[in-house]
């Protein structure tokens, strides 16, 4: 009976100490991380075959099994996307994440928003935050320039899609447009009208792709037609403030200026109120244009020209790519979608007499 008591109790043991076995205890033998560990066995396509061998092999010693029910945790559908947006400030976000969630929201689909600023070098955790909650998918804004990130969707093939820039070589598709472009149609459109001397009121182009587009757009536009303002270019905080304040500044600093371009239309809004309220009159005095078109555009003194964003669009291509590689695996892809000049009447031909402030 002892020797029956004492197999049993090495029994029960053994099978104590198999079920102590830990993903940290393969890490450790095999001398991989805890990550590389959960990616051999639910992503082995992802590791080296050596590795993902000398992983496995190790698991099968130490008699390690991975946790079928935590397995099932993971792949459990929420029923949730994500959508991570610079901010909620201006309409112009909120016109996309609408038409996104519209259309999921069809589909039985809850949607979460998370703001993360323009600046996207640093955005890994919040973004992580959206699938740490059970998010299936996420929709993001610009190019994805945080190296954690990068990673991250790398390792975790969840559907993810970037918008309002059209970026064919990112690791994510993106729908988007060309804001390059448009920033060559909207001085296309002022030099057309005889403009010559140009300034750019732009903001901050540190991890914001779109900036940096547009800004780039107004530099080669101006150097290829010879033109005067490659030196005029006012980078300051998007807000409305700041417009007004370039405006100021470049009517002080360089008053032969005749057409002021915005990389946004709060830019452009700030611009004309403090042209008002100087005195001066647009588009007689000084051409003012915007980008976006933003709902009140066209109902300011006077109606401002702009570029209009397929901001509508953009949310619901988003959701019907993203919803069908949650439901058929179809992958994701990338599509260019139109942006378009929108004249109204803060611009006209440049001026010929001198400002009197």
């Amino acid at each position: 009976m002892t020797g029956w008591k004492s197999m049993a109790a090495n029994k029960s043991r053994k099978s104590s100490d198999t079920k102590r076995v830990s993903v940290f205890d393969v890490a450790k033998a095999a001398n991989v991380s805890v990550a590389t560990v959960s990616r051999a066995f639910n992503l082995p396509n992802r590791v080296r075959d050596d590795v993902r061998i000398r992983v496995i092999a190790e698991a099968q010693r130490l008699g390690y099994t991975a946790n079928p029910s935590a397995k099932a945790l993971r792949s459990r559908k929420t029923h949730i996307v994500g959508t991570a947006i610079p901010t909620l400030d201006y309409a112009i976000f909120a016109k996309m994440i609408n038409s996104f969630q519209d259309r999921f929201s069809q589909n039985g689909y809850m949607t979460i928003v998370l703001t993360t600023g323009f600046d996207n070098k640093n955005i890994f955790e919040r973004v992580k935050m959206l699938v740490d909650r059970g998010a299936e998918a996420l929709l993001l804004v610009g190019a994805i320039e945080d190296p954690a990130l990068r990673q991250f969707l790398k390792d975790t093939h969840i559907p993810t899609i970037t918008t309002y820039s059209y970026l064919p070589d990112e690791i994510v598709p993106s729908i988007g447009f060309d804001n390059y472009g448009a920033s060559f149609s909207i001085l296309s459109y002022l030099a057309d009208l005889g403009h010559t001397n140009f300034a750019l009121i732009a903001a901050s182009s540190s991890g914001n792709d779109r900036q940096t587009a547009r800004i780039a757009g107004y530099k080669d536009f101006i150097k290829a037609r010879n033109l005067s303002g490659a030196d005029r270019i006012l980078v300051r905080p998007h807000e409305i403030r700041a417009g007004a304040d370039s405006v100021r500044v470049i009517l002080k600093e360089y008053p032969e200026t005749t057409a002021v371009v915005c990389t946004s239309d709060v830019a452009a809004f700030g611009a004309l109120s403090e042209c008002r309220r100087l005195g001066l009159r647009v588009p007689e005095d000084i051409s003012i244009t915007g980008f976006d078109d933003s709902d009140y555009d066209a109902y300011l003194d006077p109606p401002l020209t702009t570029i209009a964003v397929p901001a509508r669009e953009m949310g619901s291509v988003g959701a019907d790519m993203l919803f069908a590689a949650l439901t058929t695996e179809d992958t994701p892809h990338a599509v260019k979608l139109d942006s378009q000049l929108i004249v109204r009447k803060s611009a006209c031909p440049p001026r010929t007499h001198k400002i009197i402030q």
